[in-house]
C-alpha cells in the first residue's frame, strides 16, 4: 500500500485562497480548473485537499469569516454615542475593509444573498456560518450604542438590533452600488449624495415617517 504524503500547509492555503478568490468573482459555478491554475497546482491536488467542490466553497467562507474577524475594530460602533455616527462611521469603515478584503465581502455577499447557484444543502451551511458570525458581532458592535439611546420603553432592543442590523448592511450594499456606479470615487467623504441619504433614512428611523398628531 503507498503511503500517503503529508499535507502542506502552504499548498492548502494557497487553494483556499485562490478558491475564495475564484468563487467571489464567479460565484460557485467557479471551475476547479480555475482555482487549480490561480493557486499553481494540479487539479487533482485540489481534491487531495478538499473532498469536493462543495467542501472547498465551505472552508472558502470558513476562511473570508476568519479573515474578517481578524481585522475588524469594534471600536468603530462601541465608541458611537447616537445612530447617525454609528451608522456613517460604520459605513466608512465597512467601505475601507470591502477595499481591503475585496473577496471576502464579495464571496460573504453572495452568502448573504443566498445564491440560488449554491446546492441547497451547502447553501444552508454556509449561511449557518454567516449567520453565526453576524450574530456574534451584532451583540459586539450594536449593543453599546442601544445602550445610550432612550428607547421607547414598548420596544424590544433584540428587535432594534436586528432592525440596525438590516439597516447596516443595506447601506453598505447602496455604498458598494454606489462605487461601482462613480468609479471616480475613492472613500466616503466623497460621497456627498450618500451621505445625505443615509442621515436621511436615520432621521425616519429616530422619528419615524408619519406626522405626530396635534393633541386637542
Amino acid at each position: 500500500m503507498a503511503k500517503r504524503l503529508p499535507k502542506d500547509p502552504q499548498k492548502q492555503t494557497a487553494i483556499l485562497t485562490a478558491a475564495m478568490h475564484e468563487f467571489a468573482q464567479n460565484g460557485y459555478q467557479a471551475s476547479t480548473d480555475a482555482i487549480a491554475s490561480t493557486a499553481n497546482v494540479s487539479k487533482g491536488s485540489v481534491f487531495r485537499y478538499f473532498k469536493n467542490k462543495a467542501a472547498l466553497y465551505e472552508a472558502a467562507v470558513d476562511l473570508a469569516v476568519a479573515n474578517l474577524q481578524d481585522n475588524l475594530d469594534y471600536t468603530v460602533w462601541t465608541d458611537s454615542d447616537d445612530l447617525v455616527s454609528m451608522i456613517l462611521r460604520a459605513t466608512k469603515y465597512k467601505i475601507e475593509l470591502s477595499q481591503r478584503f475585496p473577496d471576502e465581502f464579495a464571496l460573504l455577499l453572495a452568502v448573504y444573498q443566498n445564491s440560488q447557484a449554491i446546492p441547497n444543502d451547502l447553501r444552508q451551511k454556509v449561511f449557518a456560518v454567516f449567520d453565526h458570525w453576524t450574530q456574534e458581532n451584532i451583540n459586539q458592535m450594536v449593543d453599546p450604542v442601544i445602550s445610550h439611546l432612550d428607547l421607547r420603553p414598548d420596544l424590544d432592543p433584540m428587535e432594534v438590533r436586528r432592525l440596525l442590523s438590516m439597516m447596516m448592511n443595506q447601506i453598505l450594499l447602496m455604498a458598494q452600488q454606489y462605487l461601482r456606479q462613480h468609479p471616480e470615487v475613492k472613500t466616503i467623504d466623497e460621497m456627498d449624495e450618500l451621505i445625505s441619504k443615509i442621515k436621511s433614512y436615520m432621521d425616519m428611523i429616530e422619528h419615524g415617517v408619519v406626522q405626530p398628531k396635534e393633541k386637542d
